[in-house]
């Protein structure tokens, strides 16, 4: 239970409306090109392609053994080992970080090693909630529940959390991937929220995964 807590909390460490508030606005995208073969894979829905969210260039990526594709700012880069060890001290630390360059901004994915059915979810999502209710009772929620993305379950949890300096943004989906649970996570200090909030929509609705 112990490791559990803290694979949960890894998500919010990086970047340092309650519950049934609405969701959020469906973000206005411009699309620019439709990627084919395998960079914008799809299970059960058109292809990924290049948009423009909130003035925020967002192109495909494939990762995790070609598991997971989703649309990543066009200026974010891959956490190196060294910086990702020292925002995520924890060995149980996200398997992928994209960033900005002053990572104020991150998508955390981990593909864990938790082995997780989809019946199992919704048990996980309860947990999951608990958690976080308990270590951060002084959050702002806007969801806890479940969402559809291109045809498939995931459970979602949107809150703002308390840091050192600053609160942060942090918008969380979770589902099983070939028995095992994926975590992908956005978060956005409170200056930059505004900015990259629809962004973060469009990039939370555009995962597609392959199993």
């Amino acid at each position: 239970m112990q490791r559990f807590t803290i694979l949960l909390f890894v998500f919010v460490a990086g970047c340092r409306e309650q519950p049934g508030a609405p969701a959020a606005a469906t973000p206005q995208v411009q699309r620019v090109g439709e990627v084919g073969g395998t960079e914008g894979h799809s299970a059960n829905g058109p292809q990924l392609s290049e948009a423009i969210v909130g003035g925020i260039v967002l192109k495909p990526n494939v990762v995790i053994d070609g598991k997971l594709s989703l649309l990543l700012p066009e200026d974010f880069s891959e956490m190196d080992e060294e910086r990702l060890k020292l925002k995520y001290p924890n060995e149980l630390r996200p398997t992928l970080v994209y960033t900005n360059e002053s990572a104020a901004i991150n998508v955390a994915i981990n593909h864990t090693t938790k082995r997780m059915r989809r019946s199992e979810i919704d048990a996980f999502h309860k947990q999951m909630e608990g958690t976080y209710r308990k270590f951060h009772p002084t959050a702002t929620w806007f969801h806890s529940g479940f969402v559809d993305i291109d045809g498939r379950d995931w459970i979602k949890l949107d809150l703002r959390t308390p840091a050192s300096d600053t609160e942060i943004r942090n918008i969380m989906v979770g589902t099983s991937v070939d028995g095992r649970l994926l975590l992908v996570s956005f978060n956005v200090t409170m200056q930059l929220e505004d900015q990259w909030l629809e962004a973060a929509e469009a990039i939370i609705q555009s995962l597609r995964v392959r199993d």
